[in-house]
């Protein structure tokens, strides 16, 4: 599709065994465009675990022919494939240009569907606090009995497979990268994980913890974690960075060696910094050593509607994953899957919550990244999550939408931009588990959330090329370049949020105006440069930051806070911060910043290549039509909506009104109109001036 990759995750179930071509003509008539790419979602590991190779054909489990053993989706029941229906369906789909990849979970369905290889291997079985015994997923990091690792084996299998089948390469998802089910304050401390870990750590345990080794019994567990985390949760955390890294350049040297690709999940709604301290993968490092692409889960829709819980919706916070995961790794290498609907699991975005689901795909594609090259997409593309039992209707109407997602590719970024640290990020380990202060995307996402959007984040290799405002978190953070290069920025204004005892100056920084949050004990301090606020912004911070809000503090040593238990809630624990505070952030950013246009509801602002302004205009009300009202600078010549709403054109009027009444031009100049948006929804049109 024109303006960025399509990845279709699906099961089986999507094609039909019975057709010549094993269903692939039918399928591709159906969607209406050929993607990219097909990734199987195969479901259960022993797909590749129990391969037996291609001398004699035999027919997959259940849950291989689909996830979970599903019996139907929408469009037919569950068929019985084969090794050798497979190798057809890869082939029939090559000649087709699309490439196919073999997509794994990691879990243990307790023998349903078939007897699971794990079985004869329990050594392999992640133990967790919550339950010694855990039959929730295969731990990938595990040795056998033997002494030797898993992964050896694993690769091997995989490799053979990709080979018999002529697969393009390898998707691990679900419960095999990351494993399911917890946290690494949770997550494995059976005798043979801690002993990879004091081996590769040089910890040494305590006296009576040692004597526990061979003993994995609950409460003995529990006694080697607690200690573990309690006082060396560093290197607990970096060991796990350490030992997924490992396994993936194990596993990428191997198959890249035979043109095979590693597609890896590696992380479950989590940003950058989340991802490393919650369950110990650094997705970066993960790229660095061959991975070569991140399918982030990008759900915030899909989780809320499916989720069995109360858990909240985390638009503003799933979003935010795009431009800093986009800014963390290297270029080329950032998907998200898209949730479209789930049979097994019951749910259907495109059906139940459609205003919902085009906002996601609309807004995960509004962020961008700038680098020393350009401005660019922070995704380059989507993974269609799932894409069996769609009608042609659905494809339709599914299309028309990823093509007006895909065709944002602005040349300059009018509202601001966060600047991305890795030195930062790195930095802000030791400290979060001190201070428990924002991270960087904690920052992006309750901006948002609170009514302001960023455009997206910046690199430091780019601050000398660019012209806007930028806004930088715990800037005392930076590396000593990284401030210079900020202090010496003269493309536009700064406004940067500190420490409580950070100290500009020191760094030669004179801020023309800064304040404190009042009302925390950890107060964090904002300063700007670069331009002086308006008397009105300043009388308004001051207003802002003279009351509290009422959220408690934390309290006594914050090392030792208990922490969340599952990474779609809430993963991290961190200090107050006044919402005086962060409107006053916003405050400034708002009032520092230049734009060509005066609008009165949440948005982004960009100039495309042929001069249009490209407006993303949300709606702040999850249940009710809004409308947004524009006012321009200079006369408005023309405008094109984007978006598939509103179906009528933009209302010029003099000022913003609820009058249902409209006078669409007479007499009335065309510099400010007013547009409708969706319950929940985002409009995106064009303004030329």
């Amino acid at each position: 599709m024109k303006g960025g990759s399509i990845n279709i995750w699906m099961n089986l179930l999507g094609f039909d065994k019975n057709d010549k071509d094993r269903g692939v003509g039918r399928f591709l008539e159906t969607t209406g465009f050929v993607p990219d790419e097909i990734t199987a979602l195969l479901c259960h590991p022993d797909f590749f675990n129990m391969h037996k190779g291609m001398d004699e054909e035999y027919v997959f489990t259940p849950d291989n022919c689909a996830y979970r053993g599903s019996p139907r989706n929408l469009e037919r029941e569950r068929q019985e494939w084969t090794n050798y229906d497979l190798k057809e369906l890869v082939a029939g789909l090559h000649k087709r240009g699309v490439k196919f990849y073999a997509s794994i979970f990691g879990f243990y369905y307790n023998n349903a569907y078939h007897r699971e290889w794990i079985n004869d291997y329990p050594e392999l079985f992640r133990h967790g606090l919550k339950n010694a015994n855990n039959r929730g997923t295969l731990f990938a990091l595990k040795r056998f009995k033997d002494g030797s690792y898993y992964e050896d084996f694993f690769i091997e299998k995989v490799a053979q497979a990709l080979l018999d089948y002529d697969i393009d390469g390898i998707h691990l998802a679900d419960g095999f990268c990351p494993p399911a089910g917890g946290m690494l304050h949770n997550l494995d401390f059976s005798t043979d994980f801690v002993a990879q870990f004091t081996e590769h750590s040089n910890v040494v345990l305590p006296k009576e913890l040692m004597e526990t080794m061979g003993d994995d019994a609950l409460d003995v567990q529990a006694k080697r974690g607690e200690w573990i985390y309690r006082e060396k949760r560093l290197e607990w955390i970096e060991f796990n960075v350490w030992r997924w890294e490992q396994f993936f350049k194990k596993l990428c040297t191997r198959l890249h060696a035979i043109d095979k690709k590693v597609y890896a999940l590696a992380m479950y709604c989590t940003d950058p910094f989340e991802s490393i301290y919650c369950i110990g993968i650094n997705l970066r490092r993960l790229v660095l050593a061959g991975v070569d692409c991140i399918t982030a889960n990008l759900l915030p829709t899909g989780c809320y509607i499916m989720g069995r819980d109360e858990r909240p919706y985390f638009f503003y916070k799933y979003m935010a994953l795009a431009p800093t995961c986009a800014a963390h790794l290297p270029k080329g290498h950032l998907v998200s899957m898209l949730g479209v609907q789930d049979s097994t699991e019951e749910w259907n975005a495109i059906y139940d919550r459609p205003v919902m689901h085009q906002r996601d795909m609309y807004t995960m594609m509004a962020y961008q990244l700038v680098d020393k090259d350009e401005i660019s997409r922070a995704l380059d593309g989507f993974l269609l999550c799932l894409g069996d039992g769609l009608t042609r209707h659905d494809w339709e109407w599914e299309s028309t939408r990823l093509e007006a997602a895909l065709s944002t590719k602005p040349k300059k970024l009018l509202s601001p931009v966060m600047l991305w640290s890795e030195h930062a990020n790195d930095a802000l380990l030791p400290e979060y588990i001190k201070t428990r202060r924002w991270t960087a995307h904690k920052f992006f996402y309750e901006m948002s959330k609170n009514g302001y959007f960023l455009s997206g984040t910046i690199l430091p290799e780019a601050v000398k090329i660019y012209s806007g405002t930028l806004f930088v978190p715990n800037f005392d953070l930076l590396s000593s370049d990284e401030k210079k290069l900020v202090e010496e920025y003269r493309g536009g204004p700064v406004v940067a949020v500190a420490s409580p005892d950070y100290d500009p100056t020191v760094d030669g920084i004179t801020p023309s105006y800064s304040f404190s949050d009042q009302y925390s004990t950890y107060p964090l301090s904002a300063f700007c440069f670069g331009s002086i606020p308006s008397h009105e912004a300043m009388a308004e911070i001051e207003n802002l930051l003279s009351s509290d809000d009422g959220e408690p503090n934390l309290e006594g040593d914050l090392t030792n806070l208990k922490e969340p238990d599952y990474t779609l809630t809430e993963t991290l624990i961190f200090s107050k911060v006044t919402s005086g505070f962060t409107h006053s952030v916003i405050t400034l950013l708002s009032d520092l910043t230049k734009s060509p246009f005066e609008i009165d509801k949440p948005n982004i602002v960009m100039q495309m290549e042929d001069g249009a302004y490209r407006l993303y205009i949300f709606n702040d009300s999850e249940v009710k039509y809004h409308r947004a009202f524009v006012k321009a600078h200079k006369e408005v010549k023309n405008t094109k909506f984007i978006s598939k709403f509103p179906i009528l054109p933009p209302k010029f009027m003099e000022s913003a009104s609820t009058d249902l009444h409209y006078d669409y031009g007479k007499d009335v100049k065309k510099s400010a109109f007013q547009v409708k948006i969706q319950p929940g929804g985002v409009t995106i049109m064009d303004v030329y001036l």
